[in-house]
């Protein structure tokens, strides 16, 4: 059923073995074996187990990557997103100090607020010192804590800080990262309400405060249009803070048992209460197209039956894993949520020869996510009758096993083992150089010069997609997605800060639960850059390459690219 649709590549190769294998792998099978058999344990229909291998052998779907690294391990963590509390008590402080720290340990990436610590320099009862330090400071103390512990083996954790914008100390927070490096491993975004985006529609005053256990103190009155402009300073130096949506986040299922929602994960696709944790899964949906005599259609019962494999899998990882505070297990116990999302959305666009942002596209995104969240519903409220429906999902209009079941990462890593663009990003450009931390890699599109082809940032011609097409195709995405879309608003270089700022207020009229922007070429250090492999450049030391057997070579640096 699971047929192989294209064989895994030595770039993925190469990740597994310094990221993923255990001793004694040394291929993808051998993962998905050692995952499978450890996650599905407890099921009892062959049939399933054979089904989900299949699917995850051939790369249709792939889990997160603690879930890769970590099955079989004692006391293994399988999920890859936490939220946390961040209380104003200096125990409090420490707590979170040490979540982070159990989170990191995991292998999990974690966010929490900044909202609830009082403002600096506000006075502290029965202190020595007499006056706090302020949310940022106490923040990046963790920031450099975390930056010394590598993450569970195989790579850095990744923080996510937000504020509100009516915390005294916004314009510090929005400002915590001016200098690049600061906080390197942490994005920061800052929560804003409807009341707030109106304000600096009208060009309004409002009041800053904080509550104390006791009573409100106010603090400086600000020009709501002031901040909003901060903000967009910041995301145009450099991609720092984003904006969060208070009231979009706030509307999801958590809402129906009480839980507020103040902060994300890391990147943003799991807007998450305090305890908050998810599991998260990608179908790669460029696999889905089958060509019959020259004619691509969609395969809607492989999808269906994929997307039910991958519900019931993530459920299995979400009761299975082992996490890393008692108030988390408490609380996954309670909600269970799972993130089922999509990746390889241009490459689907691409082969249907359809240009990404356009009408087409959108309407064919939609479609593909609400079928997606249709099937991932109906199989979670079966799932709720066959393995019980926990406390917070009880309360849900329709009763069901998972708080939350679909959710779009930005799969990283995983999209390259399974051959296959990020979430529902563009093709970045015509010719990429990804740097991390297992390597350098290039890669380059075929399809470049065809009139549909669209990427976020060109550097040989071909054409960009538009900020408005970003924009529309994170909402679009977002309709029908219970809990948030990781997406990056690309802009060239020579952005004026006033379209960053009407891409801010398109994503809040449209209603997505927060945007993320960046400049290109506004950090010194970028995973991703394009490169200009046309003239004939070599994108490692820029001297000239020459061509031989379908293979291009520097002729200065080892740097060489074949089968292109």
């Amino acid at each position: 059923m699971f047929k192989e649709i294209r064989p895994i590549s030595s770039v993925a190769i190469n990740i597994l073995k310094k990221r993923y294998f255990m001793p004694g792998e040394s291929k993808w099978e051998d993962v998905v074996d050692r995952v499978t058999s450890y996650v599905l344990s407890d099921c009892d229909d062959p049939e399933e187990i054979e089904l989900t291998r299949q699917m995850m052998l051939n790369r249709y779907f792939i889990p997160n990557s603690p879930c890769l690294v970590n099955s079989g391990k004692k006391n293994g963590g399988l999920a890859a997103c936490f939220v946390v509390d961040f209380p104003d008590t200096i125990e409090g402080i420490y707590q979170t100090k040490l979540d982070f720290a159990l989170v990191a340990k995991k292998g999990g990436g974690c966010g929490t607020t900044l909202s609830k610590l009082r403002p600096k320099g506000s006075p502290v009862e029965g202190s020595a010192h007499g006056y706090s330090g302020g949310p940022v400071d106490f923040f990046d103390t963790i920031c450099h804590d975390m930056e010394v512990i590598t993450q569970a083996g195989f790579r850095q954790m990744a923080m996510m800080g937000t504020m509100s914008a009516y915390h005294p100390d916004i314009l510090r927070f929005i400002n915590a990262k001016e200098t690049e490096g600061k906080m390197a491993t942490t994005n920061i975004s800052v929560v804003v309400d409807g009341a707030f985006m109106e304000a600096v529609e009208s060009d309004l005053d409002y009041q800053t405060y904080f509550d104390y256990s006791d009573k409100r103190e106010l603090g400086p009155v600000y020009n709501a249009k002031d901040i909003f402009n901060a903000i967009v300073e910041g995301a145009w130096r450099n991609g720092e803070p984003g904006i969060l949506f208070y009231d979009k986040m706030n509307d999801s299922p958590y809402k129906y048992s009480g839980q507020e929602i103040l902060a994300t994960n890391p990147c943003g696709e799991q807007p998450l209460p305090f305890n908050g944790v998810c599991n998260l899964g990608s179908l790669d949906i460029s696999k889905f197209l089958e060509n019959e005599g020259g004619r691509l259609y969609e395969n809607w019962s492989l999808l269906e039956t994929a997307t039910r494999l991958s519900v019931r899998f993530l459920d299995s990882v979400a009761s299975k894993s082992v996490y890393p505070t008692q108030g988390i297990t408490k609380w996954a116990s309670e909600n269970l949520p799972v993130g089922l999302g999509i990746m390889g959305l241009a490459d689907y666009y691409l082969m249907k020869g359809i240009a990404y942002g356009s009408d087409e596209a959108l309407e064919q995104l939609e479609f593909i996510i609400k079928f997606i969240a249709d099937i991932a519903e109906d199989e979670s409220i079966s799932l709720g009758d066959e393995r019980g429906v926990p406390e917070a999902c009880k309360v849900l209009p329709i009763p069901r096993r998972n708080i939350t079941t679909i959710s779009i990462a930005p799969t990283g890593t995983i999209s390259l083992i399974a051959g296959c663009n990020s979430g529902i990003e563009p093709i970045f450009s015509e010719i990429v150089v990804r740097n991390d931390k297992t390597g350098t890699y290039t890669f380059e599109s075929d399809l470049a010069e065809k009139d549909y082809f669209r990427c976020a940032v060109s550097a040989n011609g071909a054409r960009e997609v538009t900020w408005e097409e970003h924009v529309k195709t994170q909402a679009a995405a977002q309709r029908f997605v219970d809990s948030g879309v990781s997406k990056t608003i690309n802009f060239p270089t020579g952005t004026h800060r006033d379209t960053i700022a009407k891409s801010f207020m398109l994503a809040w009229e449209l209603g997505c639960k927060g945007i993320t922007v960046y400049r290109n070429g506004s950090r010194k250090v970028e995973v991703l850059s394009p490169k200009n492999l046309k003239k004939d450049l070599c994108p490692v030391c820029s001297s000239e390459i020459i061509k031989y057997d379908g293979c291009k070579k520097c002729t200065n640096c080892d740097w060489s690219l074949c089968d292109v």
